[in-house]
């Protein structure tokens, strides 16, 4: 009897100790996998975020360079050289804003500005703001300080609908972003010129992108923790009243805790002006970037993980968050499986000892169940989320090419000319090579645009662009072709000769002018679309700059003009260069 007690002891002390290893690694495993699915979720948040600042930022930067060109063209120079009486500026003012519209009607821009030292408006969408202080000088002058000594600026949120005060009022308030680019004569600011931005176009779209799961949502905010992009819970907002069915939730919403999840039926106890920022808002409105993978409450009340970041050059913070309900969904379901199976080796091995090595294998099966049931739904995932990033890529791949692209004639932009010439000239330097540029210019063509109308003005520059792309000058890694400008286009040759250089110069010309594009406002007498070319060659680039050598080229095209147009000529260095090739 004593024997049996000793082994029924010892049994006991056995399954004691069993069960306690057991539930210690159940813990332990449970306790892991959680960490890593919150790692595994802040990696995916914080790519998200990265994602999505980096798309804004590719963006902004394709507005400033809109907002430098504008600030060269014509009639945003011809509003500032004056003129005879109030007719001569209501035509000048009427043309600006001719050869403005289709720019802000194709970007969705809601108006434009161009801004006298005095910081007035000179010049407007709407009649009304003529002549009155402008809105970026009574809310944010330190940046209109900046754009009047030549930079050029994206300026964040600030309330329009502004008094002559600076005074907003509550009900009538709406938020405007602006790019701004100074307006230079002769080398010195005259004037600055301000795109104003449909907030539509830079926020929600992108931030429509960036969404994780079902319930995962990327958002703007102000530095009062305002809500500047559409939420996409709005409807939700609406059932629990935090916002009223007539209005959405940009502005409307500021990003604080309710102090439980309205979603739920919370009431709060306290008005939303008393409610305090969220955990993410309060550390990101003063300049903290970082991530909450314990949880916290959103602006529903709602318990998310999130990561989040204030971005200081766009003015305004961004967050990426999910709901933790969805977040854990996978883990929560491996932690039920898990529990379960604990559950039935604990009561099998208390009811029977006798089949300890049975329950055991048991276990074991269940375990190597949940094991795999996990590894299915991570790998399910991590798919879902690759197929996410790869949308994303796409996304940010589409705005480069924007980025890059004229949209009109389908050839580089000026921005893309500048970066492409910077690192060809460094190539070409550095293989001791020469390089050559041509500039091209359509004969006549705001008497052409004033003739037939813009809309056959940009078909002749299509058609142009399309000829000059054709005929096939384009050849080595280092050439290119883009449109400089305007009416003007402008090509990189790498390593070419003077000759080389001629010869491409009559090929542009001829092809243009085998287009046969009537052109009744011409001064020529062909009266025909044609251009004029001008080159210039540098075969020693250790002596000059790419500055001097567009430079040269510019001088060549006016010589071309000066001669009558229609031609081609060369700037006088190559000119002697091919001289003493040809005696």
């Amino acid at each position: 009897m004593l024997t049996i007690n000793k082994y029924s002891l010892f049994t006991f002390t056995l399954t004691l100790v069993f069960i306690a290893v057991i539930t210690s690694a159940t813990g332990f495993a449970i306790n892991n996998i959680e960490q890593a699915t919150k790692l595994q979720i802040r990696a995916s948040l914080q790519t998200i975020l990265k994602t999505t600042v980096t798309t804004y930022q590719i963006w902004i930067q394709y507005r400033k360079r809109d907002a430098v060109e504008l600030a060269m063209s014509s009639p945003v120079q011809a509003m500032l050289h004056g003129g005879s009486g109030t007719e001569h500026h209501q035509g000048s003012l009427a043309e600006l804003r001719s050869f403005i519209g289709p720019v802000l009607q194709r970007e969705k821009d809601l108006g434009f500005y161009i801004i006298s030292p005095q910081r007035t408006n000179i010049a407007s969408l709407r009649d009304e703001e003529l002549h009155r202080l402008n809105l970026i000088q009574m809310q944010r002058p330190d940046y209109l300080d900046r754009a009047f000594q030549g930079e050029t600026l994206f300026i964040p949120t600030l309330s329009s609908d502004s008094t002559d005060t600076g005074q907003v009022s509550a009900e009538s308030a709406h938020l405007s972003i602006f790019v701004v680019s100074p307006v230079k004569q002769n080398g010195q600011v005259k004037a600055v010129l301000a795109l104003q931005i449909n907030l539509d176009t830079l926020f929600n779209h992108v931030s429509g992108l960036a969404r994780l799961g079902d319930t995962g949502e990327t958002y703007a905010f102000d530095k009062n923790g305002m809500l500047l992009t559409e939420s996409r819970f709005e409807h939700q907002l609406v059932n629990s009243r935090l916002i009223s069915h007539d209005s959405n939730s940009i502005m409307n919403i500021r990003i604080t805790d309710p102090g439980g999840n309205t979603l739920l039926g919370f009431k709060p106890d306290t008005l939303p002006q008393q409610w305090p920022l969220t955990i993410m808002a309060a550390s990101a409105t003063q300049g903290i970037s970082g991530s909450d993978m314990n949880g916290y409450r959103d602006y529903r009340g709602v318990p998310v993980f999130g990561a989040w970041l204030w971005d200081h050059d766009l003015g305004f913070g961004i967050t990426s968050e999910i709901d933790v309900k969805e977040a854990l969904a996978s883990y929560y379901q491996t932690r039920q499986a898990i529990l379960g199976v604990l559950t039935v080796i604990l009561v099998m091995t208390l009811l029977l000892l006798a089949y300890v090595v049975r329950s055991q294998q048991v276990k074991k099966q269940y375990l190597q169940k949940a094991k795999d049931d996990l590894e299915q739904k991570v790998a399910v995932r991590t798919a879902e989320l690759n197929i996410t990033r790869m949308e994303l890529e796409t996304a940010n791949r589409e705005l480069e090419v924007l980025a890059t692209t004229d949209s009109l004639t389908s050839l580089a932009n000026r921005r893309c000319f500048d970066d492409h010439l910077e690192k060809e000239w460094l190539y070409c330097q550095r293989e001791n090579k020469s390089l050559g540029i041509l500039l091209v210019d359509i004969d006549y063509f705001k008497r052409y645009n004033d003739f037939y109308g813009h809309p056959c003005g940009d078909e002749c520059l299509r058609n142009v662009a399309k000829a000059l792309r054709n005929i096939n000058v384009i050849r080595r890694p280092g050439d290119l072709i883009a449109r400089y400008g305007g009416e003007e286009f402008a090509i990189i040759l790498s390593a070419p000769n003077s000759a080389y250089m001629k010869d491409v110069a009559e090929l542009l010309r001829n092809a243009v002018y085998q287009l046969k594009i009537e052109h009744q406002a011409s001064k020529l007498t062909e009266k025909s679309v044609t251009i004029s070319v001008g080159y210039a060659l540098a075969v020693d680039l250790q002596k000059v700059t790419a500055e001097t050598l567009i430079s040269r080229a510019d001088q060549a095209l006016y010589k071309a003009k000066s001669l009558g147009r229609n031609q081609s000529c060369a700037d006088d260095d190559t000119a002697s260069r091919q001289e003493q090739t040809a005696s």
